[in-house]
C-alpha cells in the first residue's frame, strides 16, 4: 500500500484594517445663524403652494355647502 502524505494547513495572512475614531467636533455651529441657499427658495416656494392649495379648497368646500344650503332651503320652503 502506498503512503499518504500529511498536508500541512498553510496559514493565511489576514490583512488589518485600520479604523478610524470619530472625532466629536469641538466647534459650535450657530442655530439661529441664517443662510439662504437656493433649497431655502426651493422650501418657502412649496410652502406657499401649500398654503394656497389649502386656500382653494377651504374656498371651494364653502361654495358647495353654500350650493347645498340654497337646496335646502328651496326644498323647504317649497313643502
Amino acid at each position: 500500500m502506498a503512503t499518504r502524505k500529511k498536508t500541512t494547513a498553510k496559514k493565511t495572512a489576514k490583512a488589518t484594517v485600520k479604523r478610524s475614531v470619530a472625532k466629536k467636533s469641538t466647534s459650535k455651529s450657530n442655530f439661529w445663524k441664517i443662510e439662504f441657499s437656493i433649497n431655502t427658495v426651493y422650501w418657502i416656494a412649496i410652502g406657499v403652494a401649500v398654503i394656497a392649495a389649502a386656500a382653494i379648497s377651504y374656498n371651494t368646500n364653502m361654495q358647495v355647502n353654500n350650493i347645498y344650503d340654497k337646496i335646502d332651503e328651496a326644498a323647504v320652503s317649497n313643502q
